[in-house]
């Protein structure tokens, strides 16, 4: 039974997440789960955690599997290994969240009501950052189309929404207890979840307080370039000529910034002439700021050693002028480069075609006539703390280019968009992405998705955006908030190992004085 129910859990969140998408499910998913490990060991709970967290897993990301087999060339038995012990390492977090909470189930109220909430952003945020980060389909991205859920997070962050979703579950489950608990359990979540969702009006400008803000055409072209043969160099005039002709249909709105995707031009920008005019005249021919993804290198002689090569964007004016490049900072494991490779020898990384990655160190901010942007490239912008910095240092506007061809029709293109959403509404920035096969998408400051495109059809979005000014809590702070409930994780830990103490302190003095008469 107890199983059944941890089963139960990572069936309701799997539905939560997209796809299907069903956001609601989370409020109540982890309730079987906690009725499971109510009453039992902190052991026992682990592993009825970690069990819900592989099954979750397994089913979420088993795109993992595709990605490697079409595009890595691993065989299917070495790609269900993969995802076989991937699932298993983020299972851990669940598991230990399930082990957590069993243990502060001593602990007394209110603290045995918000320590496991306060656990399991703790771990959230260690994901974010354990093993080089890993922070894919957080519990608060379930939310990413609650408008009224949305604006916490420009003060908490994601984490801020996972907080009040972990809390909503474990509040349920203590609507079992006697009726006093049940009142006040009640009343001490809704005031909670109120400072929450009221606290961006207290502590983060909303953009009508900014003032009058200037606005800027912007457009998107989504190339759907097949990721087979994106790296064939007989393709090269061909997909110079897909982007040529759909960026020519968009410069009829007039934008001030054209986007292209992640590695758009499939050769090196900066040390091929002859194409790198070619993107040139498109600059010229549209009128339009021109941002292009392409690989970049760092000849031996400046590399110290050896050729390092980068995964860039550059920014391209309407005169044929390169005016600057970003460098992506967060490589993908296993997707831009093998860890370990004398280990995992027969592995080879998903963006084939040239050597492996290396990141980059600056965190570039563009200036444009329209307005300054920073540029998040691929997974990039999965990472909250990332993104902010790009805004600290000035950005008015965020953009995200990646190319999510790999994942094909599973459901981590809807996955990478919610993500991308979150960062929107942390930072209050309009969020422009342009993907190569989708989904394309602009979303404004609430985090409300404008414009999204369709997977795996050529597309060009284009609309007018809001310049901000103003920097959110979040923005300014960071994630304060996740350090709150890792500190006060520790306490709760503290408050409850001392109140076990006092409680066997007694019964071995009595039991002593037993043996001595």
């Amino acid at each position: 039974m107890p199983a059944l129910l941890a089963a139960l859990s990572a069936g309701l969140l799997i539905l939560a997440f997209p796809k299907p998408d069903l956001g609601w499910l989370a409020f109540v998913a982890l309730v079987p789960l906690l009725l499971a490990i109510r009453g039992r060991t902190p052991a026992r709970a682990f592993f009825l955690g970690s069990l819900a967290g592989w099954l979750f897993y397994m089913v979420s990301i088993s795109w993992v599997t595709h990605s490697m087999m079409v595009y890595g060339g691993v065989p299917f038995a070495l790609s269900a290994l993969a995802l076989i012990i991937l699932a298993a390492y983020l299972s851990l977090y669940i598991g230990l969240f399930a082990m957590g909470t069993a243990w502060m189930a001593g602990a007394p109220w209110p603290l045995n009501i918000l320590g496991p909430s306060a656990l399991w952003v703790g771990l959230e945020y260690l994901r974010a950052y354990a093993l080089t980060g890993l922070p894919w389909i957080l519990l608060g991205y379930t939310q990413y189309r609650h408008s009224v859920l949305l604006p916490i997070a420009s003060v908490a962050g994601v984490y801020g929404l996972s907080f009040v979703i972990a809390l909503i579950n474990i509040t349920l489950i203590q609507m079992v207890g006697v009726a006093p608990a049940r009142l006040r359990t009640i009343v001490l979540t809704g005031a909670v979840a109120l400072c929450l969702i009221w606290s961006p009006k207290l502590l983060s400008p909303s953009p009508a307080s900014a003032g009058a803000e200037q606005t800027l055409g912007v457009a998107l072209v989504q190339g759907n370039i097949d990721q087979g043969l994106k790296w064939d160099p007989t393709m090269q005039a061909t997909t110079i000529e897909r982007y040529r002709s759909l960026s020519l249909e968009a410069a009829k709105h007039t934008p001030t910034l054209i986007v292209w995707p992640e590695t758009a031009a499939p050769f090196f920008l900066r040390y091929e002439p002859a194409l790198r005019d070619r993107i040139l005249d498109i600059a010229a021919e549209t009128g339009s700021y021109l941002l292009v993804g392409s690989p970049d290198a760092e000849p031996a002689a400046a590399a110290d050693g050896g050729t390092r090569y980068r995964n860039s964007a550059f920014l391209i004016s309407p005169k044929r002028e390169l005016l600057g490049k970003y460098d992506k900072i967060h490589m993908v494991p296993f997707g831009e480069y093998v860890p370990l490779k004398s280990v995992l020898f027969f592995i080879n990384k998903l963006a084939y075609g040239i050597g492996d990655f290396e990141g980059g160190r600056t965190y570039t901010v563009f200036d444009t006539p329209g307005g300054r942007f920073a540029v998040t490239i691929c997974y990039e912008a999965i990472f909250p703390d990332q993104v902010r910095r790009y805004v600290k240092e000035g950005a008015e506007f965020l953009v995200n280019i990646t190319n999510d061809a790999w994942f094909g029709r599973s459901a981590a293109p809807t996955q990478h968009l919610a993500m991308a959403v979150l960062r929107a509404a942390e930072n209050r920035r309009y969020l422009v992405r342009a993907a190569n096969t989708g989904i394309s998408a602009i979303v404004d400051p609430s985090g409300r998705i404008l414009h999204a495109s369709d997977l795996f059809v050529p597309t060009v979005i284009t609309d007018q955006i809001r310049v901000e000014r103003a920097q959110t809590f979040y923005t300014r702070y960071g994630d304060l908030f996740a350090w709150i409930c890792v500190i006060f994780t520790v306490v709760v830990f503290m408050a409850t190992w001392a109140r076990s103490a006092v409680r066997i302190t007694p019964v071995s003095a009595v039991a002593s004085q037993r043996r001595m008469q």
